[in-house]
């Protein structure tokens, strides 16, 4: 697979997740179940199975944690021939406490020293991101670590030298950087972004952005060089606005939640391969990102399943309450 032919290249770590089975605690289990898990190849994998040409640049421990990964993503229709080996470091793990109304789902990260965060800061290439359709970063890479970040910054550079656009997700992490950490370390990939997609928590976190769901969409176009911000909402669906001020709302998919892990990257996912083929029509965007993360949230795991006809059956469920232009 050639650089030109990526419709997508993004930069990441994928973890080993183990969660808790039948809702028991992780201090007492007897059970782990072993699926993988990380925000950029989740959305690779969403956008491989809908038929887009993806490539996850990373690393991975040379043993049999690392490639599980790998053969789980190559298997999805992900090219991980520019993953990076190394038996030196380890697979970032994390422990994941399934929790039931009132008691909430947990996360425990074991992820120190993992083989991503002790990457050299030129030790990944940039050259495939010139010709790509799109680079995609997320807000969990760069906190990862100085170098984590100098390797962002130069994928960005080259992205933006290039012409080609920048999809940036805050995904902001608290027990990796403070708020205060991730404003600063952010900036400039933010200046950078064609898309900035921002959960409306992460807003209020990082930049103290409140208000109605089109206020906090402005108040993050105003901070960055973005020509489309994207506030996901939850329950409450999402809302997007332009540099010609038009604001988008699009309501959400109603979901029976079997495992909300990753809902936000299937709907990066979803919102790009709409987005890809037409970056103008913002209410299709927001209605394949809505119904894709519904689907993701009816699956265990971090990885939404999902194959063409799943997302057109939801998309026809929208049908008659999709996206509208709010001046």
């Amino acid at each position: 697979m050639t650089a030109e032919r990526y419709d997508l290249v993004t930069f990441g770590e994928t973890m080993i997740r183990l969660t808790t089975t039948g809702g028991s605690r992780l201090e007492t289990t007897g059970t782990l179940a072993v699926t993988i898990g990380g925000a950029e190849s989740n959305v690779c994998v969403a956008l491989a199975r809908l038929g887009r040409r993806v490539s996850w640049l990373s690393a991975l421990p040379d043993n049999p944690l690392g490639q599980r990964i790998f053969n789980e993503l190559r298997g999805h229709g992900v090219d991980t021939s520019q993953v990076l080996w190394s038996d030196a470091h380890r697979a970032g793990v994390y422990f994941m406490e399934t929790g039931a109304r009132p008691r909430p789902t947990r996360v425990t990260y074991d992820r120190a020293g993992s083989v991503v965060a002790m990457l050299e800061a030129d030790a990944i290439d940039t050259g495939l991101v010139v010709n790509a359709r799109a680079l995609h970063l997320t807000g969990i890479t760069p906190a990862l670590s100085e170098n984590c970040a100098a390797i962002c910054q130069r994928l960005a550079g080259a992205a933006v030298a290039a012409g080609v656009p920048l999809i940036l997700d805050v995904n902001y992490r608290s027990l990796l950087w403070t708020p205060e950490e991730a404003a600063r370390g952010l900036d400039d990939l933010c200046q950078q972004a064609t898309v900035l997609l921002c959960g409306v928590s992460d807003a209020w976190t990082i930049w103290g952005l409140s208000g109605q769901p089109g206020d906090v969409a402005r108040g993050l176009l105003d901070r960055s060089g973005a020509e489309l911000a994207v506030v996901t909402l939850g329950e409450s669906g999402v809302c997007a606005i332009n540099r010609a001020g038009d604001v988008f709302e699009q309501a959400s998919l109603a979901v029976d939640i079997v495992d909300p892990v990753g809902a936000g990257d299937a709907f990066a996912a979803g919102f790009l391969h709409a987005w890809l083929d037409d970056r103008d029509d913002i209410p299709s965007a927001l209605r394949s990102g809505v119904a894709l993360a519904a689907l993701s949230m009816t699956i265990p795991g971090d990885l939404a399943i999902i194959t063409l006809a799943d997302l057109a059956a939801a998309l026809d469920l929208l049908e008659g309450g999709g996206a509208d232009i709010v001046r």
